[in-house]
């Protein structure tokens, strides 16, 4: 007795039972209208293969795809059969291509975008960062936008960063590269790509120098000195950059809690270093003085706007203010022009040649700066890795004491200088 067709309103209207399912839903032969126990309702195609059974689920089930399209699909794919193609592997190579499609530089970029740098995650970047970091992997990479991401090699780079070097904007050519080099290294963290095509990429642009701005001695006592003038957060802000010789993302993004004042230590966790490692920075004498003077709120950031919910983040306006009262200092003075152009990123690199010229060792001096020789080594050892941690912590602690010593000393005769 021949068994009469499926019809779509038996599809529309077929209840679940307690296990799995399956209904013949051809022709053509092999079709089956698959009921799940939860109700879900799907599409199989069952065919032989050079003799072997093969078995085959539609992408889309019901209602998406209706009995009369899964029936045209089933069709096609038998005629595939007919023509010495497997169906499935088939709809295998539609779904790599699919994939491929999803992972092209577009996509990538959206996703880590919205997953790495979205404003305000963590209070690692806010707004106005991730608005121009958004702006240039945009723009920068539009020629790459369909090209699928394992695709991009070293040279497409190189091509890229000359092309903006090319057009004068060396700056931005720099710029470009810092945000690629967090790109792929996210990609490749992803499983995106295996490596990743920033590898041994130099600054671009063959005028390119690294900033080498280091202040004289008597300028970081004039911006210490000016500091003094300037309110919570700004002053105390800048008196801590110049003492811990850390950096300043990192100076605004700390918390009470990793301060322990009566160990005098202040730990930074790995989420918050550059190179992702924990951070221990002894607090000297002057640092504890600054600390001990801070208001406290409820938020458990030390320098803040928002009562310590929020790190502080106008670095600019920060070094606005600071330049607007060395400036002011100078003009009492007699003089004209203010200090010569430095950045927040100076006071780091200050400390360090100043403590380098007054006898702190490179090791140790490396292990204040939290600076990456040894992390290959501690890498392929464990143990290694937890003596790392705490290595030169007494010896970290003497040379910072003596920085802080040192710098008192100078703005202490600056300011007998600009009273005499």
């Amino acid at each position: 007795m021949k068994q009469e067709s499926l019809t779509a309103k038996q599809v529309e209207h077929m209840k679940p039972g307690d296990k799995r399912t399956e209904v013949p839903a051809g022709p053509p032969a092999g079709l089956y209208l698959v009921v799940h126990p939860t109700g879900r309702k799907g599409w199989a195609l069952r065919y032989r293969y050079h003799g072997r059974p093969r078995n085959l689920t539609f992408p889309k089930g019901y209602p998406d795809m209706t009995l009369a399209a899964a029936r045209a699909e089933a069709e096609s794919l038998l005629g595939e059969l007919d023509k010495g193609n497997d169906p499935a592997l088939l709809q295998r190579h539609e779904k790599e291509v699919e994939a491929l499609q999803q992972a092209s530089v577009a996509n990538v970029v959206e996703e880590w975008l919205k997953r790495e740098v979205r404003p305000g995650a963590d209070g690692r970047i806010q707004q106005k960062a991730w608005k121009e970091t958004q702006r240039i992997i945009e723009k920068e990479t539009h020629p790459w936008r369909t090209r699928d991401i394992s695709d991009i090699k070293k040279p497409d780079v190189l091509r890229l960063l000359d092309g903006i070097v090319d057009r004068g904007a060396s700056v931005m050519a720099c710029r470009t590269r810092g945000v690629l080099l967090r790109f792929f290294k996210w990609a490749k963290k992803r499983g995106y790509i295996e490596q990743s095509p920033m590898f041994d990429v130099s600054k671009p642009g063959a005028d390119h120098k690294d900033r080498d701005r280091v202040l004289e001695p008597a300028e970081l006592a004039e911006v210490w000195n000016a500091s003094n003038s300037l309110s919570y957060p700004v002053g105390p802000f800048i008196r801590l950059l110049i003492l811990t010789a850390q950096r300043r993302g990192e100076v605004a993004r700390m918390r009470w809690r990793d301060v322990d004042l009566d160990k005098a230590l202040w730990t930074l966790p790995a989420e918050v270093t550059k190179n992702g490692r924990i951070h221990y920075v002894p607090l000297s004498r002057a640092a504890l003085t600054i600390l001990g003077e801070l208001p406290r709120f409820t938020g458990d950031y030390v320098f803040t706007y928002s009562s310590g919910e929020k790190p502080v983040n106008s670095f600019s306006d920060m070094k606005e203010a600071l330049d607007g009262e060395t400036l002011k200092r100078r003009k009492e003075r007699g003089a004209e022009k203010n200090i010569e152009k430095w950045t927040m990123h100076d006071l780091r690199r200050t400390a360090a040649t100043l403590m380098a010229g007054r006898g702190v060792l490179p090791h140790v001096l490396t292990a204040i700066l939290n600076q990456t020789a040894d992390v290959q080594a501690s890498k392929s050892s464990p143990i290694l890795k937890v003596y790392q941690r705490y290595q030169y912590l007494d010896e970290k602690r003497a040379a910072l004491e003596a920085w802080a010593d040192y710098v008192v000393s100078l703005t202490d005769q600056k300011q007998k200088a600009a009273t005499a």
